[in-house]
């Protein structure tokens, strides 16, 4: 079995929430017979879902800080974080395969954008409680 054969298809970490919907990457096979501008929308569309969640994880944050959750709010939140970690061990794994078929580099390329484009928000952010 080749790599590209391997079930690598890393879901998106989607929490308890009801309003969310769980989305995935393509595997790795279907993103070696796409083509790369094809790859790079999944790599975005990716991205655009892992803001999301941060914002979801704000709100379980907050839930847990205010004590509006379940009487199981620590609990609760501890899944949350379970979520996250098991999110990131696999996350491990499919960046290996991609690095292995040779796509590592085109989505390094557009963490990149992804990291400067946050650095402007936070910055601009920064700059807006300075004042």
């Amino acid at each position: 079995m080749s790599n590209a054969e391997v079930d690598d298809s890393i879901y998106f970490v989607r929490l308890l929430s009801r309003t969310m919907r769980t989305d995935k990457l393509p595997s790795i096979s279907v993103l070696i017979s796409e083509t790369k501008e094809e790859r790079i929308i999944h790599y975005r569309k990716f991205f655009a879902e892992l803001r999301l969640n941060r914002l979801h994880f704000q709100l379980i944050i907050l839930n847990y800080f205010s004590n509006l959750d379940t009487p199981d709010n620590s609990q609760n939140f501890a899944k949350e974080l379970e979520n996250y970690i098991t999110f990131f061990k696999k996350m491990d794994s499919w960046l290996r395969i991609l690095q292995k078929e040779g796509l590592y580099l085109e989505f390094q390329e557009q963490c990149v954008d992804e990291i400067k484009a946050i650095e402007q928000i936070i910055q601009s952010y920064e700059d807006k409680m300075k004042d």
